[in-house]
Formats: structure tokens, sequence, C-alpha cells
């Protein structure tokens, strides 16, 4: 339910956002934020569906998924160093909504039935490299 809402809420500034950007500069940055925050909620609904027990081990869970998404964050900003048309910055907003869309959809039909954790982590390590197959894709579709 928290991952919908901000999902949402994500939705709603990126329609808002896309609307104004006539520099390509900006649009490209608003595209890579996009992006960024589509991995980010992906990496929130992959932890919330794992329910780690430990308290430990939610702390280190936690702790890494701040990482990743630094980690991601710093790419994505070095990604926006290249002029970017316009219409394919707007193009890539879209596509990174969908995404978050999509995975938020996931997440929640992931979290109605009861999971076991090694099913949990499968599906997590399955994920990741999922996302990160799409990332690669896109980085190769850019160039």
């Amino acid at each position: 339910a928290i991952a919908r809402a901000k999902a949402r809420k994500l939705e709603q500034e990126q329609v808002t956002e896309t609307a104004e950007p006539a520099d390509p500069r900006k649009a490209a940055v608003e595209a890579a934020i996009a992006r960024a925050k589509a991995r980010k909620l992906e990496q929130q609904a992959i932890t919330e569906t794992a329910e780690p027990v430990d308290p430990r081990k939610a702390a280190v869970e936690a702790a890494i998924a701040r990482a990743k998404a630094r980690k991601l964050e710093q790419e994505a900003v070095t990604e926006t160093a290249e002029p970017v048309d316009p219409r394919k910055a707007a193009v890539e907003a879209a596509i990174a909504r969908a995404k978050a869309r999509k995975l938020e959809q996931q997440a929640v039909a992931e979290t109605a039935e009861p999971v076991d954790p090694r099913k949990a982590a499968v599906a997590a390590a399955i994920a990741r490299a999922q996302a990160k197959k799409a990332a690669q894709q896109q980085v190769v579709n850019e160039e």
C-alpha cells in the first residue's frame, strides 16, 4: 500500500515535471531522476516482500538498499551529462513511470500470497537481474 502511494505520488510529480522542461539538460536530468526513483521503488517493493524477522537482518538490508540507491543515483547523474533530445527524455520518463507502475503491481501481487523466505530471496535476485538487464538495454538503446 505504501509503495502504491509512493508510485502515485511520483507519477503525479513526473507528469507535472515533463510538461515544463524546454531545456534538453533539464529533461535529461528529470528522466534520470525518474529512472532512479523507479529503481528505488523496485528495491523497496523487494525488501517489503521479503519481511525479514531478525531486526539485524532488516537493518543490514536497509543499509544495502540505501547504498544501492545512492550508487544508482550517482550513475543516473553521470548518465545525464550527455545532451538529450527533449522528446527522448519525455519518452524515457514515461517508460520509467510505466515500469514503476508495473513493478508496484507485481509487488502487490507477490505480497498477496504467503511467501517462503527462500522463494522470496530467489524472486528478489531474479528481479534485480531483470532490472540490471533492463538498465543495460536502455543504455545500449540510448547510444
